[in-house]
């Protein structure tokens, strides 16, 4: 997909560096220091411009655009944003929002609101609620990329992963993607203390899965 990224900053550095492995992503701000640090750090192309200018936006290529991200602090700037790309016909366009009030003017133009505010609120509630598991990455649908570690003295050690899907209790809503053990790969293990399960399920399920790992 073709993504425009409005505003360069942390939050958006990480997103940039996230996407342009599998995405053509061109990034936009008038900062001059931040385009300059997110060229030398990614492959991602970056336009020095005020990101809210149909100008700038045309450079960025917004004609062709699957994607647009506003994701500048500034609520009023990223509206600007938005209602350009609507007019643009871009198919998908998500911003950053500061104030919760602007929530429904966002929704009124289609364009997505994701609040800092419900994020920090949904990550808070998840590590208290499911204190055995992380969750990684929304995959959409209602999915969650999720990880697990085996826990020293577990009944897991030792199980293969075929083993392990066997277990009466363990929910079979959930797929086993990966099996990290010391940073790498592993593949085909038999489970040892530390190894780091990355998985895919329902994020309504999630809470037997913890129920899982707590058990084992």
């Amino acid at each position: 997909m073709y993504v425009v990224v409005a505003g360069i900053n942390s939050m958006s550095k990480r997103l940039v560096k996230n996407l342009e492995d599998r995405h053509d992503v061109v990034a936009i701000d008038e900062d001059e220091d931040q385009c300059d640090r997110l060229y030398s750090e990614s492959g991602a192309t970056v336009i020095h411009r005020t990101p809210g200018t149909i100008t700038a936006l045309e450079d960025a290529g917004i004609t062709s655009a699957d994607v647009v991200i506003a994701a500048q602090k500034s609520d009023n700037e990223n509206m600007v944003v938005c209602t350009l790309a609507k007019k643009y016909g871009v198919p998908k366009v998500v911003t950053r929002v500061e104030n919760e009030e602007y929530v429904d003017a966002f929704r009124i133009i289609n364009a997505q609101p994701i609040s800092h505010n419900d994020i920090l609120l949904s990550e808070f509630m998840s590590a208290v609620e499911h204190p055995h598991i992380v969750k990684l990455a929304n995959l959409g649908e209602d999915l969650e990329l999720i990880k697990a570690s085996i826990q020293q003295g577990s009944e897991l050690e030792g199980l293969t992963l075929e083993k392990l899907k066997k277990l009466k209790k363990f929910p079979s809503e959930f797929d086993i993607e990966a099996v990290i053990r010391n940073g790498e790969t592993v593949k085909n293990p038999e489970l040892d203390e530390e190894d780091e399960l990355i998985m895919i399920g329902p994020e309504k399920s999630k809470n037997k899965l913890n129920r899982f790992f707590n058990r084992h």
